[in-house]
């Protein structure tokens, strides 16, 4: 099963990588972490509507918040720097804001930042591209002013 989701994601056919996606998303996490090291993750967001706000709802009310979370809490930077970059442009649509915020992935964005954090974790060289995509993850959910007033309340910040 997971070499046809494989082989269909880097395919050159957009209905088989579309149907290849929605798969990955009902697989178990470990399995899908086995995928993210194969190399699919840089195909998934290549696949992501940078400019249609219905297909960036349609990603995010299909699993892939909780999913790109999870591969951000694994070890190797490359995954994170695109689940990162994925994640900024689920976070440009107004409708995710809400569910982005209310995933944790505000507690553990930071936790990415955090220096002492990121060495416990063994994120050791993140890159810059990588800082700034989370940086701009916190500005676009800023905009948002229930976000917003989580924050001063650390609703967000699972405290």
């Amino acid at each position: 099963m997971e070499d046809v989701i494989v082989e269909a994601l880097l395919s050159n056919e957009r209905e088989a990588q579309i149907l290849a996606a929605r798969e990955l998303g009902k697989l178990a996490t470990k399995l899908r972490q086995k995928l993210a090291e194969r190399g699919i993750i840089s195909r998934l967001v290549t696949m992501l509507p940078f400019h249609n706000e219905r297909n960036k709802i349609r990603i995010a009310n299909s699993g892939a918040i909780p999913v790109l979370l999870e591969i951000i809490h694994c070890q190797k930077e490359s995954l994170i720097e695109l689940a990162a970059a994925a994640l900024l442009v689920l976070s440009s649509c107004s409708a995710n804001k809400l569910a982005i915020a209310a995933s944790g992935a505000v507690r553990i964005l930071v936790g990415s930042l955090n220096f002492q954090l990121a060495e416990e974790r063994g994120f050791h060289n993140l890159s810059v591209q990588a800082k700034l995509d989370i940086i701009s993850i916190f500005h676009n959910l800023s905009t948002h002013p229930s976000i917003v007033l989580g924050w001063g309340r650390r609703r967000w910040l699972g405290k």
